[in-house]
């Protein structure tokens, strides 16, 4: 961490953002924001944070300008810049995005199918308090009142005025005694849960539903939100709960409620996602996305993946969590040595390890990883766009095909340097994505005649998704606790799964430092367990390679993506690095 202090209040509040959000004692005005942990889900949160402090930033300026001096130099107050607000263009017709046409709204068990979080209510809280609170995020936040609608086949958002959905109808409240042992809270929270999903029901508008587990005036309680994923994602969540925050001291000292406005709606964003599905820049991205999935892969396990047989009920789970003297590398000194993001580390570590996983299923011949991977969705596809307090569903889906290069072949497990070699090849592979990938869906599932040739050619059997750094489980009112089994979508347990295996990983900030978890679900009937728990030590001994590599001094090294405006190899930029003693 740097040791120049702030020099100016704009430094100052900027170092501070940039320690609350990473979760930080303190933060130095040359200290890179990615070089500390941060990656793109949480750059989205401190640009929020900085707008609720009076301060105009965006994702962009965040990757472009990484320090505290340099975004401090391009930051604006926000007084001194137009009103993002789009009064009114988030109430409407909205058009589904392509996640929503990826899971498709009229399949089994979508009903349900919902994110939740659990975070502490303060002692004596009442529930008149808690409606109030419900009601300000409900009439603040549009696309939590949006209900389904329209024919099979042709659905669509319709979005009311505020002030249209009652939260009253929206909460209940179950009595807990202070003094119930932890099996017991969890017990009762678990059929509350179940509860609260049952009754959601998108096509009646039923979009959220918050159960109060009151343990009595002198005792924090828990709420639950539950709300349908058609209306929530991971980025979401972090707006939320900080408008609950906000909304409860408001009402609970008798002031009105104000929250910091929403930029552009998610009604606005749907609109603008219609409209670049047939723009000419988005089409032409067509013959690359073609040519990436041309090549099938080998079955991943006894038989393709039959939507009828393969649910939640047959699927299966297994989770690996790292240490912190793991995690802290791969999240900060590995992406500065190699100037990438924490996803190219995470996915040349799963490449590795399923290189090598293929080489004991007798399929050698097989280098590559055809993957769905899954991002926050909300690029700024035309400028101004600002997404950073706007709740909604953005994730973007699309394939990449990754092949960690002749390194992945030699012995196992593979020293550092070798494992280094292979994070070049990952990252230069997804540089290559086109507009960072949010044009898959939409030429997928936005453009009938692109629709058509993409949806012909095979789909990736694996679907990755980083989620970000959360904060730990805290003992403070409205923090998330350790009841949580959030972020993570769940439905009926009819529904069908996507892909054979989906991984998801997710980084929580302990007291001691950050700590990764890797959890994989697959279809049980298609994958043997001891099969995927192959898979996945393979992937934590790779990561761990590759954090214990991030100490070799002769580590990191540019690759031709840094180096844009020249033409050079990576052999050539290798050449120059070693001559120059970098």
């Amino acid at each position: 961490i740097g040791n120049r202090a702030p020099r100016t209040p704009r430094e100052e509040l900027l170092c501070n953002l940039f320690a609350e959000v990473l979760g930080l004692p303190h933060v130095g005005i040359d200290d890179s924001f990615f070089d500390l942990g941060g990656d793109s889900i949480v750059s989205i949160q401190l640009v929020s944070r900085a707008r609720e402090a009076g301060l105009v930033i965006t994702p962009r300026d965040v990757f472009q300008c990484r320090t505290v001096a340099e975004l401090a130099d391009t930051a604006r107050d926000v007084a001194s810049t137009a009103d993002v607000r789009e009064t009114g263009n988030g109430v409407g017709s909205t058009p589904l995005t392509p996640v929503m046409h990826t899971f498709d709204v009229d399949s089994t068990g979508f009903d349900t199918f919902q994110q939740s979080v659990v975070v502490r209510a303060p002692a004596g809280a009442s529930l008149p308090q808690l409606i109030a609170v419900l009601q300000t995020l409900l009439d603040h936040h549009d696309v939590l009142r949006a209900r389904l609608t329209g024919p099979v086949g042709d659905r669509h958002l319709e979005i009311p005025e505020p002030g249209t959905l009652d939260a009253a109808a929206c909460i209940e409240r179950v009595a807990v005694s202070s003094d119930v042992a932890a099996e017991g809270l969890a017990s009762v929270m678990s059929e509350g849960m179940r509860r609260a999903q049952r009754l959601l029901d998108p096509t009646a508008g039923v979009m959220l539903r918050a159960v109060w587990f009151d343990a009595g005036p002198g005792t924090p309680g828990r709420l639950l939100l539950v709300a349908h994923h058609l209306v929530i994602d991971g980025v979401s969540w972090r707006i939320l709960l900080p408008d609950l925050t906000t909304a409860w001291q408001a009402v609970t000292q008798g002031h009105p409620v104000t929250l910091t406005p929403t930029g552009t709606s998610f009604r606005r964003w749907s609109h603008l996602l219609t409209q670049d599905a047939r723009s000419e820049a988005r089409i032409s991205e067509l013959p690359q996305w073609e040519k990436l999935l041309q090549d099938p892969e080998p079955l991943l396990g006894r038989r393709e993946l039959d939507p009828a047989r393969d649910t939640l009920s047959t699927a299966a789970s297994a989770t690996w969590t790292l240490p912190t003297t793991t995690t802290a590398p791969l999240l900060t000194s590995l992406p500065t040595l190699y100037t990438c993001g924490v996803n190219d580390v995470l996915l040349t570590g799963l490449t590795l390890a399923f290189t090598q996983w293929r080489q004991t299923q007798g399929l050698e011949e097989h280098h590559s990883l055809l993957v769905d991977l899954e991002g926050h969705g909300r690029q700024e596809i035309t400028p101004g766009i600002d997404l950073s307090r706007t709740v909604g569903w953005f994730t973007s889906i699309h394939p990449a095909r990754l092949n960690a290069g002749m390194v992945a072949t030699g012995a196992w497990p593979l020293d550092g340097a070798v494992a280094g070699e292979a994070l070049k090849h990952i990252k230069e592979q997804l540089r290559t994505v086109p507009g960072v990938g949010i044009g898959y869906g939409v030429l997928r599932h936005l453009n009938p005649d692109t629709a058509q040739r993409l949806e012909k050619l095979p789909r990736p059997q694996i679907a990755f998704n980083y989620l970000g750094r959360f904060s730990a489980p805290q003992d403070a009112d409205w923090a998330m606790t350790a009841e949580n089994t959030a972020i993570e979508g769940a439905g009926d347990e009819q529904m069908p799964l996507h892909h054979a295996l989906e991984i998801n990983a997710v980084t929580h900030d302990h007291v001691d430092g950050p700590q990764l978890t890797i959890t994989f679900t697959w279809a049980g009937e298609l994958l043997a367990e001891q099969d995927v728990s192959d898979l996945g030590d393979a992937w934590v001994t790779a990561l761990t390679a590759l954090a214990e590599h991030a100490q070799d001094p002769h580590a990191g090294g540019r690759t031709p993506s840094d180096m844009p405006l020249l033409e050079l190899s990576q052999s050539e930029i290798d050449e120059f690095e070693d001559e120059l003693g970098f």
